[in-house]
């Protein structure tokens, strides 16, 4: 194996890879180093029952090679879907953001859509030729983006010739690999069709800010408002002081953000299909029901309350508020210009919920300000 301890050992590379079983797949991957140990991330361009499909995947290790977390997007046709899966230094497993005690035991990940996950193993175990070794992988199936337990092994031939069995299916595979282990030509299925120098990885404003996973010091505290991560249409209601009620629609995005320490949001109304006039009409655009804006949402360690920050360039506003999730119901309370404001997550299902926002009473009481009805699409 490479010596992978200094910085001239560890060159940046990129690779082509061709599914020659079909001829319906391409896929681009990259070896990179971060601060943490080595990246490999890549895309796959495939057809599958006759629709396009496009998977982007990002696996992080550690200085040994040891898989620490995983993230996958994945748009068939019209359908887009998501997987994340975090693997601790105590061995345990996270499924988007889950306890999965199925895949205790496991060491790696093998993504079934790509050769590059051989690299895992093959590096972390460092074999000499003539040697097998028996792995646990977390196996990921595609479309569905299902995961289970693998009993696979892998047997050194040569320097650079491996043989992979999968001891549940009986499947092998003679695999060739390049110095740095990335597979040259995976069992007459999978064979490089070009490779050179990587670019740089994470150079974007985006890169810098997402994470499609929370991070592991959040804890449990994950939970309470992990399950927003996606998107969301939503019919709006808004309720006016003077009796006037006004509905339309919008469109509503969470994401993990900050080293998965925050949640944000970008809340539009109207959405952006509708959005006729962008950067135009001002007079338009600051309609009373107009929204194009954003929330950061976090956990106070002390406290141990989320809180948020909500800020609506359209309508010059913003505004702070803190609460905690109670059953199927979160709420949220703030005070702004000086009286008591309260936002609350109603009804909560996997795939839709009622958000209602509020504004108190100089007796006590709570009005109805508005009402977003919410269904997934995301």
């Amino acid at each position: 194996m490479m010596d992978v301890t200094s910085s001239e050992t560890r060159p940046a590379r990129a690779v082509m890879w061709r599914r020659i079983t079909d001829n319906l797949c391409l896929e681009q991957a990259q070896l990179n180093w971060t601060a943490t140990g080595p990246r490999i991330s890549g895309m796959v361009l495939t057809a599958h029952d006759g629709k396009p499909m496009r998977v982007e995947y990002r696996i992080d290790c550690d200085e040994d090679w040891r898989t620490r977390r995983v993230q996958i997007l994945q748009w068939l046709s019209d359908a887009y879907s998501r997987l994340c899966l975090e693997h601790d230094q105590d061995g345990r497993w996270r499924t988007n953001g889950q306890p999965d005690e199925t895949l205790a035991g496991c060491t790696d990940v093998d993504l079934g859509i790509t050769p590059s996950t051989n690299t895992l193993p093959i590096r972390r175990l460092a074999m000499r030729v003539g040697a097998i070794s028996e792995v646990r992988a977390a196996w990921v199936r595609f479309p569905e983006l299902t995961v289970t337990r693998a009993q696979q092994s892998y047997e050194r031939v040569t320097a650079q010739e491996y043989i992979y069995r999968n001891r549940d299916s009986g499947f092998t595979a003679p695999i060739t690999i390049d110095p740095l282990d990335l597979v040259q030509e995976y069992g007459g299925v999978w064979i490089r069709v070009a490779e050179g120098p990587a670019a740089p990885d994470l150079h974007t404003f985006s890169d810098a800010l997402i994470c499609h996973a929370p991070s592991l010091e959040l804890g449990n505290a994950a939970d309470a408002l992990g399950w927003l991560v996606g998107g969301w249409s939503a019919e709006v209601t808004d309720f006016d002081r003077d009796g006037q009620v006004r509905t339309g629609a919008g469109e509503w995005w969470f994401s993990w953000v900050l080293e998965g320490r925050a949640i944000q949001d970008v809340w539009i109304v109207p959405p952006r299909a509708q959005r006729s006039d962008k950067g135009g009409n001002m007079a338009r655009l600051r309609a009373p029901n107009d929204r194009y804006g954003t929330t950061v949402r976090w956990v106070d360690r002390q406290s141990g309350q989320w809180k948020i920050v909500w800020v609506n360039p359209v309508g010059d506003a913003i505004d702070l508020l803190a609460g905690r999730r109670e059953g199927d119901r979160i709420v949220l309370e703030g005070e702004k210009d000086g009286h008591p404001i309260r936002w609350s997550f109603n009804d909560i299902r996997p795939n839709s919920f009622v958000w209602r926002g509020e504004s108190g009473e100089s007796n006590g009481s709570w009005r109805l300000e508005a009402e977003f009805r919410l269904k997934r699409i995301a």
